[in-house]
């Protein structure tokens, strides 16, 4: 990946690392391992909503507050309300979806960084698309979600 893209994207992480920093007090703890466990659980069952698709259940995955999505270099806040009217609206779900060589990694107390990439097989195209993947999750209540998300369609080799 080249430098000038990989620096925007450092941006925006660093400043979400200062941003979702909450009160020990009054937040979810988890250990680093606890985290990525719940991280590579959560994208598991994240993968089989998107491939499935259960259209009601992929807002979940984010969130309570929303999140920030980059898509392709376009980035936009959006609440947990406009996600599910999203996905529920609309939203064109894959005839394939994989996820590939996801990475789990601690970035601060609470936060992981999740990286790697995903097959997404449009309807009624022939070929799969891959894309490039960030995502940092925090713990909630009922486990990890998602604030910050970020896919690029691969370049073609």
């Amino acid at each position: 990946m080249r430098l000038y893209k990989v620096f925007p994207l450092l941006a925006v992480l660093t400043g979400l690392v200062a941003c979702t920093r909450e009160d020990p007090q009054s937040s979810s703890q988890l250990s680093a391992s606890g985290m990525r466990e719940a991280a590579a659980a959560h994208y598991e069952s994240y993968g089989r909503a998107l491939a499935t698709p259960r259209r009601s259940a992929i807002a979940g995955f984010y969130h309570p507050d929303g999140a920030l999505i980059v898509f392709n270099g376009e980035a936009r806040r959006q609440s947990q309300a406009e996600l599910k009217g999203d996905y529920e609206g609309q939203w064109n779900p894959p005839a394939f979806f994989e996820w590939e060589k996801l990475t789990f990694d601690s970035i601060a107390p609470n936060q992981m960084l999740v990286t790697g990439g995903f097959r997404w097989l449009a309807a009624g195209q022939r070929d799969t698309a891959r894309y490039i993947y960030a995502g940092m999750l925090v713990p909630v209540d009922s486990g990890v979600r998602i604030v910050f998300e970020h896919e690029t369609l691969r370049p073609k080799p």
